[in-house]
Parts: structure tokens; sequence; C-alpha cells
């Protein structure tokens, strides 16, 4: 008997999200052991600990929408496919074809795949976690960035060693920004589940991974996952993961509270105390990640490109990158596309600073006086001062006001915001739907959705991802301030962290790869 096929609209999510900031989705317990080995089996386990924070309950639901929250929730979840330093790689899939219209994937399941409570991974579980994070998709209950509106349907083989998913048009890049993504959830735990985004229970991170959550504390930013040795790649070469808050990510290494820590940018310094130290070894990374101007075009006179440029041709991003980072970054591109990259535009606009330009810009569009509000996070508060002062001499008086991350994400996604400055990653990732949530742009969509489309044509996706990033550089939506230099500081010994090709997932920039666990 043929296997159902499991439509999007078999499965539609009722409850409505309720409107909150991304924070409050994490609960306040801390997660019991789900285990107590028994006496006699006890021994001291192989930990390894790195520095961390708080980045949600890592459920596929509720974790923070940022890349570290996105790993640790990775070491539970497994994906279809996955990346190691070369590129994409089998993981639940053996192998996986395209049909000739770009419609239809059909992937080959491992047959040798158990969940955390020892029951088998299916055909119809991979069939289910699509079409069902689909329904949350739609009803506003998935908040990364999965193209899950892509997906017109998932259906289990007869025999129950594959899955076809049917995409609504050809689009490119799926198997990295999808099934190289989106976790596999066990149905039986799911199924039930009206709002997926409230269910904070131990099964909701009952996953396929090489982890086994067996403590989260919101308030220590405290991890710990236990090894699962039943793996279908064998059993983690650690027994038990840990990420925990430090003060001094430096000196914690250095007094063996930590065995690995990333730094980035102006952290330069410290890096520099490691480098004689033969205790350690310091991997150096890609800069794939952009600290960003965000302007909003919602308001006057930030609604006007001249405005928008005439506060580029302010702002010394040199000058930044010297006294903010310590030299620790590089300026940055202002395509945003991380250079390095086969999708990096060359051949933009720099902006380099012209006061003159900039009170021609400023007097033509009849701006002045002019004052604005900038507002980011303790993280970037010196950039903040430069900026301010770099725009004074142009007769802009800026306001710096501070707010913790999530405050400050929610007013990005708010609009309610004259400038912002924030950042992220996934810039090696050409997948670029919008450089800011508060700036449209029809030729910018025009080309998206057509870059989107050349699944097969390398050169013209990679022709219009380059004409997006012209796009960018002249009308301004958000100024690319840097791109950091990136470092991983870590104890030599069963574990090896990596930078991933292009990033985790679609882009992040984090040597925290559960690859390197399995080796």
């Amino acid at each position: 008997m043929r296997a159902p096929l499991i439509a999007l609209t078999a499965l539609l999510l009722t409850t409505v999200l309720v409107a909150c900031a991304p924070g409050s989705l994490q609960p306040d317990a801390t997660i019991p052991p789900t285990v107590q080995p028994d006496a006699a089996d006890q021994k001291v386990p192989t930990r390894y600990i790195a520095s961390g924070d708080d980045w949600g309950f890592p459920s596929p639901f509720a974790f923070y929408q940022r890349g570290p929250g996105y790993i640790r929730m990775s070491y539970l979840f497994d994906t279809l496919v996955w990346k190691d330093e070369a590129g994409t790689i089998p993981w639940l899939a053996e192998s996986w074809n395209v049909a000739d219209d770009g419609m239809t994937w059909t992937f080959v399941l491992r047959q040798d795949v158990i969940w955390h409570d020892g029951q088998p991974l299916t055909a119809e579980d991979v069939a289910f976690s699509y079409v069902y994070l689909a329904a949350a998709f739609d009803s506003g209950m998935v908040k990364w960035g999965w193209p899950l509106d892509k997906v017109a349907f998932a259906q289990a083989s007869d025999d129950g060693r594959s899955v076809q998913i049917g995409i609504i048009e050809p689009t490119a890049g799926l198997l990295t920004d999808l099934f190289g993504s989106l976790p596999i959830i066990p149905r039986h735990v799911w199924e039930d589940v009206e709002d997926p985004v409230k269910m904070l229970e131990n099964q909701a991170v009952m996953g396929s991974g090489p982890f086994k959550l067996q403590e989260y504390s919101k308030e220590q930013g405290r991890y710990v996952f236990h090894a699962n040795s039943d793996y279908f790649l064998g059993a983690p070469n650690v027994d038990e993961l840990v990420f925990v808050r430090v003060q001094d990510a430096s000196l914690a290494l250095m007094s063996e509270e930590i065995d690995e820590s990333s730094f980035t940018g102006k952290q330069i310094v410290a890096v520099d105390a490691f480098r004689e130290d033969k205790r350690f070894e310091i991997l150096e990374g890609p800069n794939y990640w952009t600290l960003k101007l965000y302007y909003n075009p919602e308001r006057s006179p930030l609604d006007r490109r001249q405005v928008r440029q005439a506060i580029a041709f302010a702002v010394d991003r040199p000058e930044i990158v010297a006294k903010a980072q310590l030299g620790g970054a590089i300026v940055a591109s202002t395509g945003l596309l991380s250079p390095g990259t086969i999708w990096h535009n060359p051949d933009l606009p720099t902006y380099d600073r012209d006061l003159a330009k900039s009170r021609s810009l400023l007097s033509d569009a009849n701006a002045l006086p002019l004052a604005l509000e900038l507002v980011t996070t303790a993280t970037y508060e010196r950039e903040a001062e430069l900026i301010a002062l770099q725009l004074a001499d142009v007769g802009i008086e800026v306001t710096v006001k501070i707010g913790d991350r999530t405050t400050v994400d929610a007013l990005l996604n708010d609009g309610d915001f004259d400038l912002l400055v924030t950042g992220h990653g996934g810039m090696a990732n050409p997948d670029l739907d919008t450089p800011s949530p508060v700036w449209h742009n029809a030729a910018y969509q025009t080309a998206y959705e057509e870059s989107l489309l050349a699944v097969t044509d390398e050169a013209k996706r990679q022709s219009l991802v380059w004409q997006m990033q012209e796009i960018i550089a002249e009308e301004l939506p958000v100024l690319a301030l840097w791109h950091p230099l990136m470092w991983d500081v870590y104890r030599p010994g069963v574990v090896k962290p990596f930078y991933t090709m292009e990033g985790v997932d679609g882009g992040i920039p984090l040597p925290a790869n559960k690859l390197m666990f399995l080796r």
C-alpha cells in the first residue's frame, strides 16, 4: 500500500503565537538530568568545556534566533545532509537527487538511526518534520530563516527507505539552507502538540543527535550535554560537553576552567597572549560576519537615499576598525557579503570619508538640522560613540542609547529606531532575502527571486547576487561597518575544532560543528 501523502494542509497549527520578546521563550528553570546512571557504571567522564552564554532553550522552536542558539540545538537534532570543511556531506540521507525540473528532491535514508528514547527514526518522521515545521512557519511559530515557504509536500516511500520533498518552484541553495539545516523531529513526540513554542519539557529536546541535553540554566548561561552512545556515526569522543558563561575567557583558559573559547575583533589582544603558550593551539577563521549600521528608511529624512549616503560619507569606518576593534577587523564590503567568497562583488563604492560630499548631500536634501537616536548593545557602544562624534562633524546630532541584545533585536524587527548598530553571520551565503527588515526595494526583490531560480546556472546566480550587492551599496538600507577577524583558542586533545565551509547551516561562522566531536 502506498504511503499516504502528507500535504501541508493536513496539519494546521491553530494556536496563535503569543507576542513576546525572543528571550521569553526560554524557561527559567534548569532542565534536570534525564538519566541517573547506576553507581557501578559511573566513571570519570571525558569532559569538554567551552565558554558560552544563554542562547535559549535548545528545541527547534525555542532556541534564540542567533547562530549560537542554532548550534546548541544542532547537537540534539540531525538534518538530512550536513557540512564539513569542504562542503555538503551525507548525514541522515545516504544519497539524494533532484528532478530535472528542480521540483522534487528524493533522499535515500540511513536505516540505523534511532531517537534518544530508542525508537527508530523513520521516513515518516522525516516527512512529518517538513510538514509540521512548514505549518508552524505559516502560523508564525518558526522564526529561523528556513525557506519552508518553498515546501509543497513531503512523502515517505512505500518501503520506508526514502522521502520525496516537493518544492513549489525551483530554488537555488536548498541543499544548504533547507535540507542541511532543518532539524528532523520525532513524530510521536510532536504530532499532538498545537503550540510547539510553549513546549519546554524534556521531550522537546529529544532528537537523534550525538548528544542528549542533561542540564540547561538560563541564569547561568549553562548547557550540559551527555554523549549519545547509540549515535549512528558512533559515540562522541567526549562523554560530557559543557557550555558555561565566564567573566574572562582568557583567564578561564589559562586557569584550565575551560578548554576552548572563540575570540573576535578587538579580542586580538587576548589572542596574542596565547601565541607563545604551547599549551594551546590557535585556529584562525574566516570573517563571515558583518557589523552593520541600520538606517530606518520608514522615517524622514532617512527615507531619502542622499541622506543615507551623506551619513555614509561622514562615517570613518577605518577609524572605527582602529579604535573600536583595535585592528582586529577589516573595513566591510558595502554589499555585505564577506570578501574571499565567490559571491563577493569587489567593485562596489567604498564611501571613503568625504565631509564636503556629505555636507553637500545633506544640503541638497534640506535635511539639517537633524537629530537622531542610535540604539545598540553594550558590545558595540564604542562604535556608536565614534559614529556620533563623526556625524557631529557634518551637523548631525546623535544620541546613543544602550539596550540588551533581546531588546535591540526587537527594536530592529519592529522598525522602532532611527539608527541601530548590530551584526550577524551568514555573510558567505548568497541567499540574502533582505539586508534589513525595514527596507523594501522592488529591483532588489526581483534580482533576489531570479537568483533563487538559477538552480543549475551558477554563473547566472553569481551575476544576480552581484547585482543585489550593487543595489545595497547604492541604496544603503544599511552601512556595513566591519568584518571581524576570528580565532578559536583551544587546548589540544581529543577534540579539534574547525571552521565549516561557508559556515554551519547557512553561514554561522563558529568553529562549533558537531562533527568535531565525532572524529
